[in-house]
């Protein structure tokens, strides 16, 4: 009996983990990127990460991929936000951290991140390719720019 409840219970989880979302009409397979950030030595952690595609599929989309930093600095991204992994292409890597200060009872937020490397013209980029894909990204010292000064 305890073999049987054993045997059922793999066959559940097998079954459950292959039930994933579907992917939508048109969208290549992903594959698994991880992105490692580092500011001043350290895991940069709670940052956003974005790929932004730097070329449309032949189908005119652009399957954009974001994660968000762990306390190891490390992000998994997920295209469109919901399916692991990244499809394969060329893409502009994009990084952010805003932290949030009282300044005498209003609250005021910050970029951490150098200002280069949150936007399109970020100097870094990665090729996603058909295989598990890894980067690390050094973003330099902390900066502190005042969210009403940004672009």
């Amino acid at each position: 009996m305890k073999h049987l409840i054993t045997i059922t219970l793999f066959i559940v989880t097998l079954m459950l983990s292959g039930c994933g979302e579907k992917l939508p009409a048109g969208m290549p397979k992903p594959y698994p990127v991880t992105i490692n950030i580092i500011q001043d030595g350290k895991p940069l952690a709670d940052a956003s990460v974005a790929l932004m595609p730097k070329e449309a599929l032949p189908n005119g989309y652009r399957w954009n991929a974001v994660g968000r930093t762990d306390s190891w600095g490390n992000a998994r991204v997920r295209t469109e936000g919901k399916y692991d992994g990244a499809v394969p292409g060329g893409y502009q890597v994009m990084i952010s951290k805003f932290v949030f200060e009282d300044n005498n009872g209003r609250m005021e937020g910050f970029q951490v991140v150098d200002i280069p490397y949150t936007g399109f013209s970020t100097p870094e980029s990665m090729t996603v390719e058909q295989k598990s894909n890894r980067k690390s990204i050094d973003v330099g010292k902390a900066v502190k720019v005042s969210a009403d000064a940004l672009p």
